[in-house]
């Protein structure tokens, strides 16, 4: 009868984990693993040292010491992986950000369903900074991993290493733990400050946008997603409600987005400066438009509008877009 260790011993799991998985994700035995440390092999080297002494000079004292040592060094193994064993994570929490953002990342939930406290546990992706929290019996902590997304689009959040060195830092325990989760990442703005001068295709001749010259039109309701220059800030201090101020250009007028006006021939360059173009026109609280190729997003404003043209812009050219 032949007998297969595959089921048992994978290496591919050892080096990157089970691939994306749903969350929660246990961590059993079977996912924590355990090696010494750099420290940890310098302090058995030691011990082997401590012990040729011993025997070489009859030394009942060494023999002790040399023991005591050891039995801490092998107490040690023990603490460290169940420092990580049974602990639960679970799904990642995140928001769509924008493609080189230098403050990216996400955040998991750590369960501890134990009623012994953990420690000193890290969580990071290669090339980033760790993070380290502390979980207490029966609580839950959250860990936030920095990641640095490059490329726009609906992209898997990448694999990170939950791991622990407690109590002595002689060895280490970890896990490689993957979401079947995607990160939604807008395009990187482009460094351009104005919005297009002309509009073309979608509005009734050429469309120029001055705050300094709007006619005052009234004061209405604030509604979530209003620009915050527009608050009638003398009115909130006065009756303590929020209101927003209207002018007649900015509702009369619709600046349209187009793809047409951009500049240079790379697909990128162009979602960059229309997703610059889009906070720009968000910012002045105008109504707006987006065309693109084969689509168009009608005109209109406040955050909502804002987060579907980004979308549309991020999702260019995928499965996922929604021509």
């Amino acid at each position: 009868m032949k007998l297969s260790l595959s089921p048992r011993f994978n290496l591919k799991r050892f080096l990157v984990g089970d691939g994306p998985q749903a969350a929660p994700y246990y961590l059993s035995q079977r996912r924590v693993y355990i090696l010494p440390t750099k420290h940890g092999l310098a302090f058995t080297f030691l011990l082997f040292v401590m012990l040729l002494g011993s025997i070489n000079y009859s030394n009942s004292l060494g023999y002790f010491l040399t023991f005591l040592l050891a039995s801490l060094l092998v107490v040690s193994i023990f603490h460290t992986y169940n420092n990580l064993l049974h602990l639960s994570i679970g799904a990642a929490v995140y928001k769509p950000i924008f493609a080189n953002s230098n403050h990216s990342g996400f955040s998991v939930p750590v369960d501890n369903r134990e009623h012994v406290a953990r420690y000193a546990i890290q969580a990071f992706t290669p090339q980033n900074i760790r993070t380290e929290a502390d979980l207490l019996q029966n609580q839950q902590n959250t860990l936030y991993i920095q990641h640095k997304f490059t490329r726009r689009g609906l992209i898997p959040l990448p694999r990170f290493t939950l791991e622990t060195r407690y109590p002595f830092g002689l060895f280490r325990a970890w896990t490689l733990v993957e979401f079947a989760q995607k990160q939604l990442v807008y395009p990187q703005p482009s460094q351009d400050k104005f919005l297009p001068r002309s509009n073309t295709g979608a509005s009734e001749g050429n469309v120029s946008i001055d705050n300094g010259v709007d006619d005052f039109k009234g004061l209405r309701t604030f509604v979530t997603g209003d620009p915050l220059h527009h608050i009638h800030w003398k009115n909130y201090a006065r009756h303590q409600t929020l209101q927003t101020k209207e002018y007649s250009a900015t509702t009369a007028n619709e600046l349209w987005l187009n793809w047409a006006d951009t500049t240079g021939s790379h697909i990128e360059h162009k979602l960059s400066q229309l997703t610059r173009w889009v906070i720009l026109a968000h910012e002045l609280g105008v109504n707006f438009g987006l065309r693109l190729p084969d689509h168009f997003v009608p005109a209109s404003s406040g955050k909502q509008h804002f987060d579907s043209c980004l979308k549309q812009l991020a999702l260019f050219g995928s499965n996922e877009f929604s021509a």
